[in-house]
């Protein structure tokens, strides 16, 4: 009995371990492009920030995100944004995702960690960022935001 006590908790042990190292599920795996990004504030006004940010620099249309199944992924910005490529990818270029259920914490360097609802649907991934869920981001331009929600087309 002393030893299947053993084998049960050596069982267990290696489960949560399995668990805790386990990155990213297989549906988040490969390569996506953002195709959406909306913001909602507190009053519950949505912004659509993707044609915005497109308007302003139309190259960002054309960047990747690369998830690997380890959790670390890659932000690779077309040559077509010219000297803002070395500018985003060193502020977005590269960092680490840890899957927990429908959650994926995002770990990047210089940037507080921030926790998204994550669910993918065939080949689109959403991601939703509640600002109230991860007090240490701040609400960019002093708006008052309440949700970021980011959407992903695989290619």
């Amino acid at each position: 009995m002393i030893y299947l006590n053993r084998f049960l908790t050596i069982l267990l042990f290696c489960g949560l371990v399995h668990t805790a190292t386990a990155q990213l599920p297989s549906s988040m795996t490969g390569t996506w492009k953002r195709t959406g990004m909306t913001s909602t504030d507190l009053s519950g006004k949505t912004s659509d920030d993707f044609q915005e940010h497109i308007k302003v620099m139309p190259c960002t249309k054309n960047i990747t995100y690369t998830f690997k199944a380890d959790g670390s992924f890659i932000t690779i910005v077309p040559n077509e944004c010219g000297a803002m490529k070395k500018t985003i990818e060193a502020t977005n270029g590269a960092g680490k995702c840890t899957a927990f259920g429908n959650k994926v914490k995002v770990t990047m360097k210089g940037i507080p960690d921030a926790t998204y609802d994550v669910k993918v649907a065939g080949n689109t991934m959403t991601w939703v960022f509640d600002y109230a869920s991860n007090p240490k981001e701040h609400n960019i331009a002093g708006s008052k935001l309440k949700s970021l929600t980011i959407i992903y087309t695989k290619i």
